[in-house]
């Protein structure tokens, strides 16, 4: 995570002894704090500091019964503005306090693999019967970015898309509901969209033909390279290192998904109707509703 960490605004942390008084920071003075009981001599521990608008670190460890701290990881966060509806929810932890969420974006069904951050309220909710997920809010961090012209669309050519996007939510809430034709019908559909940009790639430019992608680089790394139209943008400062960075709320594939950028890592300058393309590390918090 070390190499997302410029993306909340700490591009230049690199000695040991910058890391260490950040570490003492985050541990005098934090913003929130959550305790988990982990067994007779521990305790697992989360600790919250912000440094800027929704963004900062995130330190996890163990304390003994001495008072002695073990920090497992210094993770970067960045608060989403927004709330994603997804059809499903599966946490899987790769290791003690260390979380991975799988889910289904509702309307396109498209898979995102997101970092878990809130990890001690997850165990605490995890078996209990009467607790359901009401939404995921991630944001991608991004440590390497360019803006790029976007393509250049007629007014019939939107009125398109927009049908199209109708059309394939119908399918894919058909095929959620178990429609067996529906799924056919939507599997010889991206058959004949992938031939149309397969003959037009033999003659044009793949940015003039492709205008989004959001692909996977790892299974279960939470890695993706992302192609998409900037909707909106936020310039917020690190209030430690005074470092700028750019929040930008992206379409992609027909969802919409949020992305922070160190602006000294960005090439071009963002502007709304612009296109991002870059990597970014999903993560985020799984929300959750309990039924007294």
């Amino acid at each position: 995570m070390e190499t997302y960490i410029s993306a909340v605004g700490f591009k230049n942390i690199k000695k040991k002894i910058q890391w260490d008084k950040l570490i003492d920071d985050i541990f005098e003075n934090p913003t929130n704090q959550f305790v988990k009981f982990h067994d007779q001599e521990h305790v697992f521990i989360e600790y919250y500091k912000e440094y800027g608008k929704r963004m900062g670190i995130i330190l996890r460890g163990f304390l003994d019964n001495d008072g002695d701290i073990e920090v497992e990881s210094c993770d970067p966060y960045m608060e989403a503005k927004y709330i994603i509806d997804v059809s499903q929810v599966e946490v899987e932890e790769e290791d003690d306090y260390f979380c991975f969420a799988i889910c289904e974006e509702e309307k396109t069904g498209i898979e995102i693999v997101f970092q878990v951050q809130n990890v001690v309220e997850y165990l605490e909710v995890e078996n209990d019967k009467n607790t359901f997920v009401e939404g995921i809010k991630i944001v991608g961090l991004s440590s390497k970015g360019t803006i790029i012209l976007p393509i250049e669309k007629t007014e019939s050519d939107i009125e398109y898309e927009k049908e199209q996007k109708k059309w394939r939510e119908y399918l894919l809430k058909r095929i959620q509901q178990g429609d067996k034709e529906a799924e056919e019908i939507l599997n010889i559909e991206e058959e004949e969209l992938s031939k149309i940009i397969e003959e037009r790639l033999k003659y044009e430019d793949f940015l003039s033909v492709v205008e989004s992608y959001f692909i996977p680089v790892e299974y279960l790394d939470a890695t993706y390279s992302v192609l998409g139209v900037i909707k909106e943008i936020e310039e917020i400062e690190n209030k430690r290192t005074k470092e700028k960075v750019y929040w930008m709320l992206v379409e992609t594939m027909g969802m919409t998904i949020e992305i922070v950028i160190n602006k000294k890592e960005l090439v071009g300058t963002p502007l709304v109707g612009m296109r991002f393309m870059g990597i970014c590390f999903m993560q985020g918090k799984v929300l959750f509703n309990t039924n007294a």
